[in-house]
């Protein structure tokens, strides 16, 4: 991951536990490069809120629907008597 881009490169060939761990270190990269005192700090900083609150948002969403997919799946199907 070198380069301006570099957090986006391969993206969609990443499984989840990748894609989460580039998630991290994007936002580590981020609040460092807020915290440097450069002019964009605050905006940067409120993006980055703002876009962990839509994640926190979509997953949020998604366990809901899950939960709901696993409450019509019945557990036992498939089991011999």
């Amino acid at each position: 991951m070198t380069g301006r881009l570099g957090f986006v490169d391969e993206l969609a060939a990443l499984d989840a536990r990748e894609t989460r761990a580039r998630y991290a270190a994007v936002l580590t990269a981020a609040r460092a490069r807020a915290g440097t005192g450069r002019w964009a700090d605050e905006r940067l900083q409120r993006r980055v809120a703002s876009e962990e609150a839509l994640v926190l948002s979509q997953v949020r969403a998604s366990i809901r629907s899950i939960e709901q997919a696993m409450a019509w799946v019945d557990p036992n199907e498939g089991e011999k008597p």
